[in-house]
């Protein structure tokens, strides 16, 4: 690569070498230790510093030989000239004699010394490291040694280690980085690669300098760049040349071999080795490949397992399929037969796949438990089998039809698997059927029960309750689903207590199985369960917590990362921080509409996204978020949720609409009143909908001056609230009473129901419920506030906090100017408008970058602008920022 791409960080580090006896650059082939060293010479003076350089080649194993080309190099000779006599070595000369001369000549300059030894992988032999090690140990203080290898040479390293006198570069220290790949690829003519093409290489090359060197000269003779982005592997033609003549063909034929034979697999150990090559050494195979610098990187510092470089690994896989099809489908069948025995049903499954053998799949994904593995986190692994079997297979294995219904359950497509589950049992009920089969059926039953949301009584839960009682002890996953399903139930139906305890031993019993995939659910359920019951602080551990491990199990954009940010966006927005919980929902409702979800899950996301926009003046975007809500819910067939959105839009205009006969009339097409009567039924179809119907109907009713009756029913719901142990609700029935009170005369009750809403909240930062509730707050709020220094100083702060919150939103039921902006709304466009960037801005305002970054995009909205220059010039215009001198220069 020459002088193509400056490496300066590396450059520098590579500066230590002059203050160390011994710098080792030890990397596969590809990884640039050659250009790196070339531009580390270039950097220094002739004058100031003696580096003698040898590119060493397998006629340079001999150290005779070895001992005349050090010699030769540090006489600084140039080719035909004559060296001192007191520099040349002669042949045949003795080791120790040779030995002599070049630290003679070392100790008579008076400059630094650096003696280069590249490629000494070529030239290594036995004699060869003893003459190093001598030449090491006995030169001259002056004298530095740099040596470049693909294998790992043996030269007495462990002793300047310790002595502090050993420097070390590995494959992972000359990766490129995105800076530098993008540095290499912006050269070819044309339009530059995009950062997402770039950063795709680079992880698919893994940062390996050759593949992006052979990447710029592809794309240089005129490529199409997408295809070649699209397909790029090892098997690219300039790629695999390189790997075929500088990589696999540089070692003996019986490693050739092995390496192909052994690239088959992910995940390399020892005993594959001997399974696939038919040996008894494997380890030690691996350990020589590893010092070789084969691309083969071990996967932990106790080096248990190794992988190939993927690019290596593709091209060998592509090379045993073209050489002999027939060898690489048997040893995928032998991989497969070995994995499965060892339990590890994932690899057995990718070998049986590749062995192309239906029936040998079939049987190992039903071995396995076939529906079993989806709840394990091996739904993409369910796919491709079933994608790869006939249906006629599939058909005639029960666990494998459940797998395939439930992968229809997880898709959403509840017609097809509501029509599959009803013709199993169908079957299975006009023959004999095995007890633990017809176990197998129901359990996956009471999951598409779940995600139907189909209404279950109190009855059906207890039944339920039987059912795990009739559950082999040791069925973990069986028992983790059905009680995971009744937990979920419970809670719907507004049992809270008898919800927690199913859905803690649910998670027992996936961390029983090692399920960290099904775990995260019932951390979900659980902080669902205390957010109702008023425990905010405790959800918020909850999901932080389960946060944390799906970021490092299944990253930061999976689906279970984006359930997470549903769940802690609705906590955000109770804690009144919208802009924050916007910023979550921005990227993981899109992501979720892709995915399977369930309706706790979609309304916990489109109602905070609802209640966000409404709140910052933004009502048909609201609305627009409530029907996106609905087509959801009737594709996936969830009645549950298409009634709480309408149920929401109602709430929203209520609190943000001054048109009262819209509410009203919304209220009729509905069916308001039905919803509503539903709650004081014991196991109303759903209890979640009969709630949000209550309280939309008293909301109506105070708004309407009907209070006595409005009271009447808030008294009731409040009696079940209390038995329920549903704390969250309480807060917003006590902030309703308390406006019906004062409107009916009773002041001291009034101010008794506002202080247990205060009383409740303020110890979980729960904020939002007196914020949207502002028109039935404001006046309880004053006067608490006029009583405040009867009070202690945290409920004091806490009002001041209330007070400061209503103060920076604009009337209820008034609607807003489109250019209205919030406090810190204003602050924000303050600050852009002086010329500092949303980090900035976040800094000097102490908020996230994400939550300015929501901001702004209200602002823009508000003001219909588009771009950052418009919004301050419009803003300027319009008079709602004064203007303000520019940052100052950094």
């Amino acid at each position: 690569m020459g002088d193509q791409i400056r490496r300066d960080a590396l450059l520098a580090r590579l500066d230590e070498a002059l203050a160390r006896r011994l710098t080792l650059i030890h990397a596969p082939a590809g990884y640039g230790k050659t250009s790196l060293l070339a531009q580390w010479r270039a950097r220094f003076d002739e004058d100031a510093l003696l580096v003698a350089w040898l590119s060493l080649e397998r006629d340079d194993s001999d150290p005779d030989r070895l001992a005349q080309y050090i010699a030769l190099a540090l006489s600084g000779v140039e080719p035909g000239e004559a060296m001192d006599e007191g520099d040349r070595i002669a042949a045949g000369v003795p080791s120790r004699a040779a030995l002599s001369v070049i630290i003679n000549r070392i100790a008579r300059e008076k400059r630094p010394v650096v003696l280069i030894l590249d490629d000494l992988h070529s030239a290594e032999s036995a004699g060869v490291t003893d003459f190093l090690q001598s030449l090491i140990r006995h030169a001259p203080r002056n004298c530095h040694f740099i040596i470049a290898s693909r294998d790992y040479p043996w030269l007495g390293q462990s002793v300047l280690a310790a002595e502090e006198q050993l420097l070390e570069f590995t494959a992972e220290d000359l990766k490129f980085s995105m800076t530098e790949a993008e540095a290499m690829l912006a050269r070819p003519d044309g339009a530059p690669l995009g950062g997402d093409d770039v950063r795709s290489l680079i992880e698919r090359s893994e940062g390996w300098p050759i593949a992006l060197q052979l990447t710029f000269l592809s794309l240089k003779r005129g490529m199409d760049r997408r295809r070649f982005v699209d397909g790029f592997s090892g098997s690219s033609t300039e790629l695999a040349r390189y790997l075929s003549e500088q990589v696999l063909m540089s070692l003996p034929e019986d490693t050739q071999e092995i390496v192909i034979r052994t690239a088959l697999l992910d995940r390399v150990t020892g005993e594959a080795v001997n399974l696939l090559c038919d040996r008894q050494d494997g380890w030690l195979i691996l350990e020589r490949l590893e010092h070789q610098g084969v691309l083969l990187t071990p996967l932990s510092p106790e080096r248990e397992a190794y992988r190939y470089h993927q690019l290596f690994a593709g091209y060998l896989r592509e090379r045993l399929a073209r050489r002999d099809a027939g060898e690489a489908r048997m040893l995928h069948r032998r991989l497969a037969e070995w994995f499965a025995g060892r339990g590890e049903a994932g690899e057995a499954v990718s070998h049986a796949i590749q062995a192309d053998d239906d029936a040998m799949l079939a049987g190992i994904v039903e071995n396995a438990g076939g529906w079993r593995l989806i709840p394990q986190g091996e739904q993409g692994l369910i796919e491709r089998a079933l994608a790869k079997l006939p249906a006629a297979t599939v058909d005639a294995r029960p666990l494998l039809v459940l797998a395939r219904l439930y992968l229809d359950v997880k898709f959403g497509r509840m017609e097809a698997a509501r029509a599959e589950y009803d013709q199993l049992v169908e079957r299975a009920e006009a023959v004999e059927t095995p007890p633990d089969l017809l176990t197998e059926i129901r359990v996956v039953g009471d999951v598409l029960v779940e995600y139907e949301n189909v209404p279950m009584t109190f009855e059906d839960l207890l039944g339920r309750e039987g059912l795990l009682r009739t559950l082999p002890a040791d069925d973990h996953l069986a028992l983790a689903n059905v009680s995971e399903s009744l937990g979920a139930k419970y809670y719907e139906g507004g049992w809270l207590e008898r919800a927690m305890e199913p859905t803690l031993k649910a998670r027992e019993h996936y961390q029983a199985l090692g399920s960290p995939y099904s775990d995260m659910f019932t951390r979900f359920h659980e902080a669902r369960i205390r957010y109702a019951q008023g425990r905010l602080k405790e959800a918020v551990t909850v999901l932080a917590a389960a946060r944390g491990e799906i970021e490092r199990n299944f990253g930061d954009r999976s689906d279970l990362a984006a359930n997470c940010a549903a769940f802690e966006a609705e906590l955000l927005y109770d804690q009144d921080r919208a802009g924050e919980a916007g910023a979550l929902l921005e990227w993981a409702l899109p992501h979720m509409e892709q995915f399977d979800g369930w309706v706790d899950v979609y309304a916990a996301a489109y109602f905070t996204a609802a209640r966000s926009a409404a709140g910052a003046g933004a009502l048909e975007e609201a609305r627009g978020l409530l029907a996106r809500a609905g087509d959801v819910a009737r594709k996936r067939r969830l009645r549950q949720l298409e009634l709480l959105a309408d149920l929401c839009e109602l709430e929203l205009l209520l609190a943000y609409d001054s048109d009262l006969e819209a509410a009203q009339a919304l209220a009729a097409r509905i069916g308001l009143d039905a919803l509503a009567d539903a709650m004081s039924e014991e196991s109303p179809l759903y209890r979640p909908v009969a709630v949000a119907a209550t309280l939309c109907r008293v909301r109506l009713a105070l708004i309407d001056g009907r209070h006595g009756e409005a009271l009447a029913e808030l008294a009731a719901t409040e009696r079940w609230a209390r038995e329920h142990g549903a704390g969250r609700l309480l807060i917003e029935l006590n902030l309703l009473q308390g406006f019906g009170s004062r409107a009916a005369g009773d002041l001291a009750k009034a101010q008794a129901y506002f202080d247990e809403a205060v009383g409740t909240a303020m110890f979980q930062d729960i904020v939002r419920p007196f914020v949207d509730a502002q028109r039935f707050v404001r006046q309880g709020l004053e006067e608490a506030l006029a009583a405040a220094p009867r009070v202690d100083r945290f409920r004091a702060q806490f009002l001041k906090n209330l007070a400061r919150a209503l103060a920076s939103r604009r009337p209820a039921a008034v609607p807003a100017a489109p250019d209205s902006l919030s406090d810190a709304e204003a602050a924000i466009l303050l600050h852009l408008s002086q010329g500092y960037s949303n980090k900035e801005i976040a800094r000097l305002i102490g908020m996230s970058p994400d939550t300015v970054k929501y901001r702004l995009k209200s602002v823009f909205r508000k003001i219909g602008v588009t771009k950052r220059r418009d919004a301050v010039r419009v803003s300027h215009e319009r008079g709602l920022i004064a203007a303000a001198d520019p940052a100052p220069a950094a």
